[in-house]
């Protein structure tokens, strides 16, 4: 987290040249966090357009900050809105951003702005660095609540929130800043509403391959796994990203692994070449990726031979219900060549009752 306050230079040339020139160093009050950029790359151009904001309840400007290259580098919007509680408003002057990806990247304050708590006293710097916390954190119990729970807790527990009388709950009050609860209330369903999908649908309709390939390998993690998921069913348009996914499904990373490998659909599998990707890794999928891949294989139109043959490498050394469902595909796809018969004539002897009936019916089936 990076917290900013700007400075601006003022150049002054008055009539007799350069030794006339006076430099002032205004500090500007400002104050600004900011958190990790998706890619830091320079804003080469500004895109705006007008969305409708759920949470104001009015239309309001988004603005795209893009690269020399069209890849969006971040967003922001401004707000201007009431903070309202028992008739009693406060203005909220506060610019967002966001990443690419819709994660929350930090906020601004106009010069001579600043937030305030009850009897409008300041926010301090911890109190901003907290704020700033709770925003970056998109799993917030606080967004389970609704401005009118927050003011049914309130009446229940005196304790002043926000200059006016009332009270915040101690499982609120755990999620918002002292004094302070419907001000970090309204910023987080402003950060996290409307305003945040359609800065991820610009995005999304901005994404090529070599976007994508920039996400997977240069991003921090959160906005990796946003880039997978977005990958869905669009990997035959990212040749580049391919690779990329398919190295990284093979990476001890869980949460990747098994994201990269939900990304894909039968589809996919067309590609012989992804075929040949996936079944490198499947030996060290877990027990629910190896099933999933299993859905995929009987879903595909066809299986390549390279394929087949690193299945019956390990076939006995498989799982039982894995084992058994390959046994299934094979069957369904009349999968039958001499190398498939002979791992499974090993199944035959199995101890394991199920799979050898499952093995018999499968050589039956061959004719053998």
């Amino acid at each position: 987290m990076i917290k900013l306050f700007l400075y601006a230079s003022l150049f002054l040339i008055l009539p007799g040249g350069l030794e006339s020139i006076f430099w002032y160093e205004v500090k500007d009050t400002s104050i600004k966090y900011q958190n990790e950029l998706t890619l830091d790359f320079p804003v080469a151009k500004i895109n705006n357009k007008v969305i409708y904001d759920e949470v104001e309840k009015r239309n309001v400007t988004l603005y795209q900050y893009i690269s020399k290259d069209g890849f969006p580098v971040y967003y922001s919007r401004n707000v201007d809105t009431g903070v309202c509680y028992d008739d009693q408003c406060k203005t909220l002057n506060i610019t967002l951003y966001w990443n690419p990806t819709g994660r929350y990247l930090g906020f601004e304050l106009p010069e001579n702005e600043f937030l305030s708590k009850d009897d409008h006293v300041p926010f301090t710097e911890e109190e901003y660095i907290r704020l700033n916390n709770l925003l970056s954190d998109p799993d917030l119990p606080l967004g389970e609540f609704t401005y009118n729970q927050i003011a049914a807790k309130s009446k229940a527990a005196l304790y002043k929130v926000d200059g006016v009388s009332g009270a915040t709950a101690k499982d609120v009050l755990e999620y918002v800043i002292k004094g302070s609860a419907y001000t970090t209330y309204t910023i987080y369903e402003l950060v996290y509403g409307s305003s945040q999908a359609e800065v991820e649908a610009w995005t999304d309709d901005a994404m090529d391959d070599e976007y994508v390939e920039d996400i997977l390998t240069k991003a921090p993690y959160h906005d990796k796994i946003w880039a997978i998921d977005r990958v869905y069913g669009r990997l035959s348009e990212l040749p580049k990203s391919k690779d990329i996914l398919m190295d990284l499904m093979g990476t001890e990373d869980f949460g990747i692994a098994a994201r990269c490998l939900n990304s894909l659909v039968s589809e996919d599998l067309l590609d012989e070449e992804l075929q040949t990707q996936l079944i490198d890794n499947f030996h060290a999928f877990d027990f629910g990726m190896k099933s999933k891949t299993l859905v995929l294989l009987k879903d595909a139109k066809f299986l390549s031979p390279e394929l087949v043959r690193k299945l019956n490498k390990n076939l006995a050394e498989y799982e039982v219900p894995i084992i058994a469902g390959i046994l299934d595909i094979y069957k369904a796809k009349g999968i039958n060549d001499r190398e498939t018969i002979a791992s499974v004539q090993q199944i035959v002897s199995s101890e394991n009752k199920y799979l050898a009936k499952k093995a018999e019916e499968y050589m039956s089936n061959t004719g053998q």
